[in-house]
Parts: C-alpha cells; sequence; structure tokens
C-alpha cells in the first residue's frame, strides 16, 4: 500500500501542477475555450450559472484555479498535508464530474464515458490516500 500511495501522490501532484499551469495559460489565451462546461452540466441551474457568472468572471476565476490545484498538487507531496490536499482534488473531480468536460454527447451513456468516467476512476484512485497507517504506540504494545 505504500508504493501505491507514493506512485499515486506522485502522478496526481504531476497532473494536478500542470493542470493548474494550464488554466493560468489557457485563462489568458483562450478563455472562451471554458464556455463549453456549460453545455454538459447536470443540472440546468449549473449552466445558468456557469454562463451567467463563471464566464465573465474566467480571467480571475482561471487564477483562483490554477493556485488552488497548484496547491494541492504540492499538498499531496507533503506528508502532513497528504489528507487535506487528498479532499480538495476529490472535491474538484466531484465538480468536474457533475459539470462534465464539455463533449457534445447524444445519449446518457456516451455523455457517462466522454464527461464523467474519468473523474470518477481518478477519484477512486485517490480514496486510498485518506486511509492513514497508523503505528501501534509503545504504551499499547504489551
Amino acid at each position: 500500500m505504500q508504493w501505491y500511495q507514493l506512485v499515486i501522490r506522485i502522478l496526481f501532484a504531476v497532473i494536478f501542477i500542470a493542470g493548474g499551469i494550464a488554466h493560468f495559460i489557457l485563462g489568458r489565451l483562450q478563455p472562451e475555450g471554458y464556455a463549453v462546461f456549460a453545455d454538459t452540466a447536470l443540472f440546468p441551474w449549473l449552466s445558468e450559472l456557469w454562463a451567467s457568472f463563471v464566464m465573465p468572471n474566467i480571467g480571475w476565476l482561471t487564477i483562483v484555479l490554477g493556485v488552488f490545484e497548484i496547491g494541492c498538487g504540492i499538498g499531496v507531496l507533503w506528508k502532513r498535508t497528504v489528507t487535506i490536499a487528498t479532499l480538495g482534488m476529490i472535491a474538484f473531480l466531484v465538480f468536474i464530474t457533475i459539470v462534465g468536460y464539455g463533449f457534445p454527447a447524444a445519449i446518457l451513456g456516451e455523455d457517462l464515458l466522454k464527461n464523467r468516467l474519468i473523474t470518477i476512476l481518478m477519484t477512486g484512485l485517490l480514496l486510498p490516500l485518506l486511509i492513514t497507517r497508523r503505528e501501534p504506540s509503545p504504551d499499547s504494545r504489551s
């Protein structure tokens, strides 16, 4: 389990740090590219919120998102902050599962495959990081 956790921590650190950097760049160079996320949101009110609030504020929101992702990526590497960083990553992935990736889909199964499945799988990969292995205290040994 320790090897698994180490590999997952490094993998997700790379994914989230790279994602944060990508949001810094894309938020400046192609902010209109974020509009497609409204098309695959699971709830109509979320699509409306995306169009009315997120898109008009995408410049500063991508900065906040970039800082958040980089913080999670760095946090998952430091043993003291693995749990909080993992929870942050899971919260982000749950949000992306609800919003989707903006890929058009004709039917529910196609939408699941294109817009939701990868984040569900990524969340599953992160869950073992929330299991902390505790060494028995010297007083509990007999």
